[in-house]
């Protein structure tokens, strides 16, 4: 019998959304179980005192660089599969993100600076100078609270905003152009094997006409620059259907879809088990 060990994301990682993380993972195990897997739930806290390379199948909500850091350690034996990869947690970590999607094939994504937050707000990213203003983003985790990520209409907004990330040590963040349009929400499996998508504030979206395949297409992209399997993020549609990936992240909550995607992510992690069974094991490396 397969073994999975579901870690769970640490509340500070999970604003206003500590429950629904907690949720979507409960709720694979539980389809996971019902598969034959034997599953187990652990607190970030408590991985901290074990070894958890020895199950079959590790899924890592937790996002901390200290904890996240040993466990891509242990990752490197190839004896456990880990979905999402501990590297690939990482490479969420917006200044890596910034640097992957970049230039990635299939991909467009905005303008970007990456700058020290010692370093004061300086010029906004392309048409940011002349635009309706931009945003500023923590360089490391996603958000941790409503204001890691925030937008500045002019260079003294910046600098108060610079000032809180000084505050709470934040020690690097990202500088982006606004782009006009309608902010999506996605989320796929794979990617390949399932995906779903909506808009924001569905109220105030203009409906901007668009391919799904191009948004799907993006997302798919996006997830195989960062190495995601199970992955969500956030997107633009503008004028003349364009696509825009914003944002891209490991384990999102999948809080309005859970039911479907508890199926489709054990579903996926199951057949992944499986394409294992039989290949030789790699001696763990010293």
């Amino acid at each position: 019998m397969f073994r999975c060990l579901g870690i769970l994301r640490e509340v500070q990682n999970s604003p206003n959304r500590e429950t629904d993380d907690a949720l979507i993972l409960k709720a694979v195990l539980a389809q996971l179980e019902t598969l034959g897997i034997a599953v187990r739930l652990a607190t970030p806290e408590s991985v901290d005192r074990r070894d958890p390379s020895g199950w079959d199948l590790v899924l890592p909500m937790c996002e901390a660089y200290p904890r996240l850091k040993r466990l891509e350690g242990l990752a490197r034996d190839s004896r456990t599969l880990w979905v999402n990869e501990p590297r690939s947690v990482f490479n969420c970590y917006r200044l890596r993100m910034s640097e992957l999607l970049a230039g990635y094939p299939g991909v467009r994504f905005p303008p970007t600076r990456a700058r020290r937050v010692s370093e004061g707000a300086g010029r906004g990213p392309g048409a940011a100078e002349t635009g309706p203003g931009w945003w500023i983003k923590r360089g490391d985790v996603h958000n941790t609270c409503d204001h890691d990520v925030v937008f500045a209409r002019d260079r003294a907004e910046a600098g108060r905003i610079l000032e809180d990330f000084a505050r709470r040590e934040i020690t690097h963040y990202v500088v982006q152009p606004h782009v006009e349009g309608d902010l999506v929400k996605f989320y796929g499996v794979g990617p390949g094997r399932w995906f779903t998508w909506f808009y924001h504030d569905p109220v105030r979206a203009k409906r901007l006409p668009f391919l799904l395949d191009a948004l799907a297409g993006m997302a798919a992209a996006g997830a195989k620059a960062l190495g995601l399997e199970v992955f969500g993020g956030d997107a633009i549609i503008s004028k003349g259907g364009a696509v825009t990936l914003l944002d891209i992240n490991s384990w999102p909550s999948f809080a309005k879809v859970r039911e479907e995607a508890a199926v489709q992510i054990s579903w996926h992690l199951q057949s992944r088990l499986l394409a294992r069974r039989g290949k030789p094991r790699a001696k763990r490396s010293k």
